[in-house]
């Protein structure tokens, strides 16, 4: 079918498909509902064409540059293309340091590249001698490779178990090369491998690699002396013979690191001779202290070291000190105590000496036994005071860049300490330049709190943390967000600090806030509110009484919720914090909807809105907007809830959004179903649960569950709203109270429909439990509403009467109109 004729069947604009068909678009449910009819596709290839369509995840390319001097390997080449071809899913290279794995990976990465165009992710997994404490973690390892496949801004869960599925879901959906380089064996690599064909790992260690199931391994030896040979004259560009280049091989044990590193001294010496080099790569000792294990890459990298001068010498050694992966010239300044400008040159100078890499612009690290050697040169040169000196700088330049970024970019946010930020890094006063910083530095930042509160500067990592919480809240994943507050809870109490304590339960507490573990939530709250308390930090304990209140209301207890949100908001109206007033605004609001004052919901979130719109927070307006849609909706007003949505539909344009957020699919199901338009309502709701299974949060999965419940009982489709019910109790597990008894209700509304008159009223008694237990005044109302018409149905009018006039009493005083969904309503 041409792009014509498919407009014409579908009843859409050419220059429609076109855009749709390049990608520059993204098709609106009804947009995609006519597509797929037109096209005459069944369920699952309905579900599967609407993935595609909607999916904007990014395509990662993040291989490193290959070696421009790359020689020799071709056997090695050969045998893993042959694997790959054969089927091989995995192939695994061992051997020794330095023998050349990750220059053999990375260059058959980049001529396999092609054949998975859903993307390419490399991960250091830091195997051996990362300083930052131990290996890095397999939640670590998920979490930023889900990143890379589907972008920051989608929240992750903590459970490992569950990051795990959403791994392997995310790879099966994709054909992904993943370069895993660094392993510390194969244990850490288990947990790693997708669970269907499709996508290809790459992985590489010191340690033997065959114990991987179904594996394809390569037990790496350094080159025979003709491949050495080739790969230091390519690396000198042919300033040597065959007989100089064996004898630099020889003395270098044939390991392609150290011949990296001696054929850059060549390069950079033009006046030397190779005897000049084989001099200086004589002898040993000075690695061997330090553990390296082999005299050829002690040799070179002596060799490179000696030839350094005392600026280079000091910065290669302190860079060997730094706790995260990489760093950028402003770090290494800090580490140096130069400027900017000199220290950018000496990096480069130090990358053309094979003593650094750079990875990606800007941005320097260390290979593992560059790192080892270098921390040792700092130990055995600098004293103890000059290491902590040298920490001590790194961490205050953290702590100012974090500053100023998260002043700028996160406004708003309670802040024991802070605000003094002196913009450590040019720029990142600018909301959109502090993201991307923040962003970058993640992994650091939270490898430098780790490392702190281990290592007697613990004060850096609940600073860090007082610091970040506004960050790590609406950017940072769950399971990067809870290390990073672990490690200010140890270094807190490491200096026995109150004031520390305080903030890193705050941060605790708001963590747990996104990982929806809300009995964690009021145990870190408690807490904080207790400690802020004591030191008379005001906006510390507002913020933490009102994670109290958000706990409380998941948990269905909405008279604690009610308690602690009206405590954070009178503690911010006195302080003039605008924006945390709006914040307790919505929260209160919601909280007074599901007690059945609808009408005090909308006075607030009307007051919320307005204060948003004063301190110009489009994130927080947007909340707003969502929740006064429903609220209108409730109060029967659904042209005014219309309005507020067209309202949010142009606040996510303006953001860049390319289609309709989960958050937003939600709330427009929810006006379809009020306007009658269940299938469009169906359509959202469905692309809310879609959704919310990438992003593994269960909260928004069973509230898009329930919504496709609504859309189906108002196509009269009630089995299968029967089982979408079930299927959100199922996720919400006997937990969230709110979301739990909105799914009984829509499975109770089917079961008279499928006249099951016993279920209904089981499910109607369940309701008026939960409701009368959290005090959730609008769910009695329609627990009695179904009780009233299954008792109508019996044949008992008498009864029926009875529940309905509770019904209308509680509508009365909650100011909110009659339910008339049965039968029942004309009784």
């Amino acid at each position: 079918m041409t792009q014509e004729e498919l407009a014409a069947k579908a009843g859409l604009g050419i220059r429609t498909v076109r855009d749709i068909e390049s990608g520059r678009v993204r098709p609106q449910p009804k947009t995609l509902r006519l597509l797929t009819e037109a096209l005459g596709l069944g369920a699952a290839d309905r579900g599967r064409l609407s993935d595609e369509l909607r999916r904007t995840d990014p395509v990662p390319r993040e291989l490193p540059m290959a070696l421009a001097a790359f020689a020799g390997r071709g056997p090695q080449m050969d045998a893993l293309f042959a694997a790959v071809d054969e089927g091989a899913a995995v192939v695994a290279i061992h051997g020794m340091a330095g023998v050349g794995k990750t220059s053999l990976a990375v260059r058959a990465a980049h001529a396999l590249a092609p054949r998975f165009p859903d993307g390419q992710v490399f991960v250091d997994l830091h195997g051996f001698t990362h300083p930052a404490g131990p290996r890095r973690g397999i939640e670590s390892v998920l979490t930023r490779v889900l990143r890379s496949l589907h972008g920051a801004d989608r929240p992750l869960p903590s459970d490992l178990d569950e990051l795990t599925s959403r791994y392997r879901s995310a790879v099966a959906d994709r054909r992904v090369l993943l370069v895993f380089d660094n392993a510390a064996g194969a244990e850490q690599l288990g947990a790693l491998l997708p669970g269907v064909p499709g996508s290809l790992v790459l992985a590489t260690s010191r340690h033997d690699l065959s114990p991987l199931a179904g594996a394809y391994t390569m037990a790496l030896e350094p080159p025979a002396m003709r491949d050495a040979v080739a790969m230091l004259s390519a690396a000198v560009a042919d300033r040597i013979t065959d007989e100089e280049a064996v004898a630099i091989a020889e003395r270098c044990g044939s390991l392609p690191l150290a011949m990296g590193l001696a054929a850059a001294r060549l390069r950079s010496r033009p006046q030397w001779r190779v005897e000049d080099l084989l001099i200086r790569l004589a002898g040993h000792g000075l690695l061997d202290e330090f553990g390296m294990g082999h005299q050829g890459v002690a040799g070179a990298l002596r060799g490179s070291y000696v030839e350094l001068d005392p600026a280079h010498r000091r910065l290669f050694r302190r860079l060997g000190l730094a706790p995260g992966d990489d760093v950028d010239v402003h770090a290494a300044a800090a580490l140096c105590e130069a400027d900017a400008e000199r220290t950018a040159a000496m990096l480069e100078a130090l990358v053309d000496v094979h003593l650094v890499e750079t990875r990606a612009p800007g941005r320097y690290r260390l290979h593992d036994l560059v790192r080892q050697f270098a921390a040792g040169l700092a130990a055995a040169e600098e004293t103890e005071a000059d290491r902590d000196g040298v920490l001590r700088r790194l961490f205050d330049w953290y702590l100012d860049a974090a500053d100023t970024a998260c002043t700028s970019r996160y406004p708003g946010y309670a802040r024991l300490l802070g605000g003094a930020g002196t913009a450590a890094v040019p720029g990142l006063d600018d909301p959109a330049r502090a993201g991307r910083w923040l962003a970058e530095e993640r992994e650091n930042l939270v490898a430098v709190a780790r490392f702190a509160g281990e290592a007697g500067f613990g004060s850096v990592a609940w600073r860090l943390a007082d610091t970040l919480r506004g960050h790590a809240f609406m950017d940072m994943g769950a399971a990067d967000f809870l290390a990073l507050g672990q490690a200010a809870l140890h270094g807190a109490r490491a200096e026995a600090s109150p004031a520390g304590e305080a903030t890193a339960a705050l941060f605790m507490s708001t963590a747990y806030v996104k990982d929806r573990d809300f009995e964690a939530v009021i145990r870190h709250s408690e807490r904080a509110v207790e400690l802020s308390q004591r030191l008379g930090w005001d906006f510390g304990r507002a913020s933490a009484h009102h994670n109290l209140a958000l706990a409380s209301w998941n948990l269905g207890r909405l008279r604690a919720a009610l308690e602690h949100g009206e405590a954070a908001l009178a503690m911010n109206r006195e302080g003039g914090r605008a924006r945390a007033v709006s914040v307790n605004l919505g929260a209160l609001g919601v909280v007074h909807g599901d007690m059945g004052r609808p009408r005090v919901e909308l006075r607030l979130l009307e007051e919320a809105l307005e204060l948003a719109e004063e301190v110009d927070d489009v994130r927080l307006q947007a909340s707003h907007l969502r929740s006064l849609t429903s609220v209108w909706i409730r109060l029967g007003s659904v042209a005014t809830a219309e309005r507020c949505l067209n309202r949010l539909m142009m606040i996510e344009a303006d953001a860049g959004a390319r289609e309709i957020s989960a958050s937003s699919a939600v709330y427009i199901a929810e006006l379809h179903s009020a306007r009658g338009r269940h299938l469009d309502a169906l359509e959202h709701a469905d692309l809310v649960v879609r959704q919310a299974a990438l992003r593994g949060d269960r909260l928004a999965k069973a509230s898009g569950l329930v919504s496709v419940a609504v859309a189906l009982n108002g196509l009269k489709r009630s089995e299968e709203a029967v089982d979408a019910a079930a299927r959100a109790l199922e996720v919400v597990d006997g937990g969230l109270p709110g979301t739990r008894i909105r799914a009984l209700v829509e499975r109770a509304v089917a079961s008279i429909a499928l006249d099951r008159p016993d279920a209904a009223e089981a499910d109607a008694g369940l309701i008026l439990e939960l409701a009368r237990e959290g005090g959730y005044r609008a769910a009695e109302a329609a627990a009695l509403d179904i009780m009233s018409e299954v008792r109508l149905r019996a044949g008992d009018a008498a009864a029926a009467r009875e529940h309905r006039s509770e019904v209308e009493a509680i509508c009365t005083e909650m100011d909110a109109p009659v339910p008339a969904r049965f039968k029942a309503a004309s009784v």
